[in-house]
């Protein structure tokens, strides 16, 4: 069984290679010091997609760094959900993040009131599509009632990522299959800059590519080769295919089915670009990241290598 940092990076990755988006998160921190975003930073690769912590300890730094109204740690309390609503709003906000997860609690042994017993905490989740809070009551030791704080704020973040990736799976758009080309050589990758005059995702980033039309698609791909770079049979290789990487786009109301390929190119100084494109670079796969790509450009070449 996953641990749930585990099931949170596996549900990203998903959406991402579904949708072509990937989600960034981070947490707004009182109680738990930092610790969920220690239970996800343990992740390999997490830098994908967490993006940042604030420890919110003191009502000074909740209202100067998360944007808590003094108003509201007047009436209701640095523990409560107004409080937890606020902090993961302002955390989203001030990490330009799509999903912030926060908390405030009362660890014990001291500190409690007479409406708030200790173990007492409130969890908050901002996105785009959801404002969501929880109250939990933990009953042991100060060092346990953190803990199962994390655990509880780590299952309420997978939830909501479980919810919103069900969504992007139920979704109906206009299914389109094209094929997607990377040309290699000497151990880099070519890639190409859509002009304006391309139907879509101007100015992005991608491979050689084009719609599946009425040929198989690796008889497309060479097509799509031959009148984007010049570049005839004799002068490149397959060298392998790809499954097909699914890619969802709201925005345009498609689900794009990648077919993707990577040939290796003979002679790179025979390239020629076409109307399509308004330049190239010859760049290694780790370093794709770091260029604004059509989406799902980074799975489309996971897929080949």
């Amino acid at each position: 069984m996953l641990k749930l940092e585990q099931e949170i990076a596996r549900l990203i990755r998903e959406y991402h290679t579904l949708t072509g988006k990937m989600l960034t998160i981070g947490t707004a921190e009182s109680a738990s010091g930092g610790r969920i975003a220690d239970r996800i930073t343990n992740i390999p690769g997490c830098s994908d997609y967490f993006k940042g912590s604030i420890v919110s300890y003191s009502n000074e730094v909740k209202m100067s760094l998360l944007g808590v109204k003094e108003t509201t740690l007047m009436k209701y309390g640095a523990v409560s959900r107004q409080t937890a609503m606020e902090m993961a709003e302002g955390g989203r906000k001030t990490l330009n993040i799509d999903v912030c997860i926060s908390d405030t609690g009362i660890a014990g042994p001291t500190g409690a009131t007479k409406r708030k017993p200790v173990g007492l905490f409130y969890l908050g989740l901002s996105a785009g599509d959801a404002r969501e809070t929880a109250p939990h009551v933990f009953t042991v030791s100060r060092e346990d009632n953190k803990r199962r704080a994390v655990e509880a704020a780590l299952l309420m973040l997978a939830g909501y990522l479980k919810k919103r990736l069900e969504t992007a799976r139920t979704e109906t758009f206009k299914e389109t299959h094209v094929v997607t080309s990377f040309l290699e050589h000497s151990g880099e990758v070519l890639i190409l800059r859509r002009s304006k005059k391309v139907g879509s995702y101007q100015g992005k980033w991608a491979g050689v590519s084009g719609y599946l039309e009425d040929r198989t698609d690796e008889a497309q791909a060479r097509l799509e080769i031959e009148q984007e770079t010049g570049l005839g049979a004799k002068s490149i290789r397959l060298l392998k295919k790809g499954s097909p990487v699914e890619v969802l786009d709201r925005d345009l109301g498609r689900r794009w089915v990648v077919h993707p390929f990577l040939f290796r190119v003979k002679a790179p100084e025979d390239i020629r670009m076409d109307w399509e494109h308004t330049e190239t670079r010859w760049i290694k796969p780790s370093q794709l990241s770091k260029f604004p790509t059509v989406p799902g450009l980074k799975d489309a070449l996971e897929a080949v290598l």
